[in-house]
């Protein structure tokens, strides 16, 4: 079902562009290739497109930015989830057509969790990681669908996480 729900969220979102490139290795914020996470029970290799361990704490607040052809788009969102599921989400800071504080998008306001299973679409044309070594999520993942439509990439970038 959570697989479903992130396939309809990625198509209701497709109505972007957000950059280009190709990929499905991680790569730390110096741009090179590096193991992905230190946590326990993480694979001893670099996980790829399709093997990203998933993150494990199910309450957690965070800031996201999603990066589509959407309201809202690029306005960080800050993120609350209680139990796995999404309670509140916010815009963090005045942007186009939104002020901080304001309900964001529920089309936007996603787990850490469903942006790893985003990371491990492997239907995808292109799918970008970047996963610092260390980390139990990734600060950055970007999604091209289809390299023959235009507008429907999907790019999430995930920081200032608090567990508990």
């Amino acid at each position: 079902m959570r697989t479903a729900y992130v396939a309809a969220l990625a198509a209701a979102l497709v109505l972007t562009a957000c950059g280009s490139g190709s990929g499905g290795t991680a790569t730390d914020p110096g741009g090179s290739t590096t193991p992905t996470t230190s946590s326990p029970g993480t694979p001893e290799a670099s996980p790829t497109v399709g093997s990203y361990p998933p993150y494990e704490p199910r309450d957690y607040a965070f800031t996201l930015r999603v990066q589509c052809f959407c309201a809202g788009v690029g306005t960080p969102i800050r993120v609350t989830v209680v139990d796995g599921e999404v309670t509140d989400a916010v815009y963090a800071k005045n942007g186009r057509g939104v002020r901080k504080g304001d309900p964001a998008d529920a089309r936007l306001a996603v787990t850490i969790e469903q942006v790893i299973e985003a990371a491990n679409d492997t239907e995808a044309a292109s799918v970008q990681v970047r996963w610092p070594v260390g980390q139990d999520y990734p600060s950055s993942v970007y999604v091209d669908r289809d390299k023959n439509m235009a507008d429907e990439e999907i790019g999430y970038a995930v920081s200032d996480v608090t567990v508990g």
